[in-house]
């Protein structure tokens, strides 16, 4: 596992983590579960999980690129 994976990981959980606490909050307001995704601090924790996962997708893309690219030298 490179370093920017363990990285890319460690920065989901701690976004995870983020919604998860800020949801208990949203619990002690009492706020509807439909509103939850309106609210703002909400939507930007989301937004950062989302970039994150991206992230990680592409991460996953160019390992496999580079991995069937060192196959191929290999087989040369």
């Amino acid at each position: 596992m490179s370093l920017r994976r363990a990285q890319l990981e460690r920065q989901l959980q701690n976004a995870e983590s983020a919604i998860e606490d800020y949801s208990k909050v949203l619990d002690e307001q009492k706020v509807p579960d439909d509103q939850r995704k309106k609210h703002p601090k909400m939507r930007q924790y989301n937004a950062q999980r989302t970039q994150i996962v991206n992230r990680l997708k592409s991460l996953k893309v160019i390992e496999d690129r580079e991995e069937s690219f060192k196959q191929s030298e290999s087989q040369d």
